[in-house]
């Protein structure tokens, strides 16, 4: 009987020790999804910033956006699962093509201050690598999204992207 109790133990620790850590899934997908952007669109450049990924098309490197400036921009936000389908954007033709609740919603370029806001801190710590007029796509993994908990059709652990579009910049 010990024996039966000793294997049965011993199953479930193996079974419990090869679930893939989602952090570790997520962050393969990731750089697969930046090695395959920057194979296919060769002017991209790539900032880190921790687990925070920067993939843009420059604008004026010669100004870089600092804790207190204000950021004005457009974005869209998607899975990296599922970068085809956006779950929000602030852009009015897209949100319509989407069918999206327009209802109360603004489409003016949202503004936020460089390291005092209420963003998700992956779009927090990717706009502080931005610069003006850059497009660019922030990659970053769910700890720096909506973690372990499913949020509308955002499921738990799920690695996001938002393309934005920075249209202006109020230095401090």
């Amino acid at each position: 009987m010990r024996t039966v109790f000793g294997l049965i133990v011993t199953a479930l620790l193996c079974v419990s020790c090869s679930k893939e850590n989602p952090i570790e899934s997520q962050e393969t997908k990731i750089e697969a999804y930046i090695k395959s952007r920057m194979n296919s669109d060769k002017d991209l450049k790539l900032s880190k910033s921790g687990a925070v990924c920067y993939l843009s098309k420059s604008g004026d490197t010669t100004v870089n956006l600092a804790n207190g400036d204000s950021v004005y921009f457009y974005y869209r936000a998607a899975l990296l699962t599922d970068t085809a389908r956006y779950f929000d954007t602030n852009e009015r033709a897209r949100a319509e093509g989407l069918g999206m609740n327009l209802e109360g919603r603004s489409f003016d370029p949202a503004g936020v201050i460089v390291g005092r806001n209420n963003l998700l801190e992956g779009l927090g710590r990717g706009l502080q690598m931005a610069h003006p007029n850059d497009l660019g796509e922030i990659v970053f993994n769910s700890d720096y999204g909506f973690g372990g908990k499913p949020n509308g059709i955002v499921p738990a652990n799920a690695p996001l992207i938002y393309k934005i579009r920075i249209v202006r910049v109020t230095k401090n």
